[in-house]
């Protein structure tokens, strides 16, 4: 019978380049070691807005609630509850201020409550 010699390479490591560390050599006690300068951005300052470039809010978008409003060509009790209340779903509580109103005949120049 012949013999075989097997031969295993590159199994030996060379741990000298990084020291191990283990739960025997960490001391939990110690603070942590302070941050570099490099681990933090200075802060950004920053200017304050020019108040000729600051836009001021447009009232007139603002819902309108009460009073009474004149009809539109185009105009739908949707279109006018979504305007004056932000919400086309209240188009029902118009129809409710306004006794006999007929959703599907509002005509231009009509002039409905709002309430």
């Amino acid at each position: 019978m012949g013999l075989a010699l097997l031969g295993v390479v590159g199994c030996q490591s060379d741990n000298t380049s990084k020291p191990s560390a283990d739960a025997s050599t960490l001391d939990l006690t110690a603070p942590p070691a302070a941050p570099t300068q490099e681990a933090y951005a200075p802060p950004v300052e920053t200017a304050a807005p020019d108040p000729a470039a600051v836009s001021t809010p447009n009232m007139s978008a603002a819902p309108i609630t009460g009073g009474s409003y004149t009809v539109k060509p185009g105009d739908t009790l949707w279109k006018i509850a979504a305007t004056h209340y932000g919400d086309g779903h209240k188009w029902k509580q118009i129809v409710d201020a306004n006794p006999g109103l007929e959703p599907s005949k509002l005509k231009i120049g009509q002039t409905i409550t709002l309430p």
